[in-house]
């Protein structure tokens, strides 16, 4: 296998650092609804998204972004840089975003989406590369979840430390934080047969 690690972190590297984040999702039905609703105004991309001439996601006029639109937009320009588009139509695009955003509270995102279409394999956390892709669950209680998708830079102990679009760098940058044993964590490399 061919992996895209060194291209993801130049992606989210050439993303501007810091230029606000924002995520305010549509509500859920009640305190028991799995569903894991998405932003309705934005989708967390720092540019719109198009495949094949058909927009797949759409950017914040304020640039604000969010963690998955930030770790799909680096997997797309990644496979772009490596192999050219994806040989999927607008539609399976759409369809791979949708779950690479969780549609469901503990879902694995993009650590699913990226092995259900092929793109890449699972991977142990603990054994997790630069450029490994993460979907890690802090909480996954209905009354207050709490998830987020990132880029792995590497394990500090028991820490990890990633890149996404989270409130603490206000936006795409780096961040670390203290992995809990309790934690629901996923990590898949993204990848293509051959050369």
């Amino acid at each position: 296998m061919s992996w895209l690690n060194d291209a993801v972190l130049r992606s989210l590297r050439q993303m501007p650092q810091g230029a606000g984040y924002r995520f305010e999702p549509g509500p859920r039905a009640s305190l028991q609804d799995p569903t894991n609703p998405r932003d309705p105004h934005h989708d967390g991309v720092t540019r719109d998204l198009f495949h094949r001439g058909e927009r797949v996601a759409s950017a914040a006029a304020d640039g604000a972004t969010y963690c998955c639109g930030v770790t799909v937009e680096a997997f797309l320009d990644a496979w772009a840089e490596e192999r050219g588009e994806l040989a999927l139509e607008a539609e399976e695009v759409r369809a791979l975003i949708a779950e690479w955003f969780c549609p469901t509270m503990g879902h694995p995102g993009a650590a699913e989406a990226l092995v259900r279409w092929g793109l890449g394999v699972p991977v142990a956390p603990r054994r997790a590369r630069a450029g490994d892709f993460v979907q890690f669950w802090r909480s996954t209680d209905l009354a207050r979840p709490s998830g987020h998708s990132a880029v792995v830079i590497g394990w500090e102990g028991d820490a990890l430390r990633y890149l996404s679009s989270q409130p603490a760098t206000r936006g795409v940058g780096e961040h670390v934080e203290i992995v809990g044993s309790q934690w629901d964590v996923y990590v898949a490399r993204a990848g293509f047969a051959g050369s």
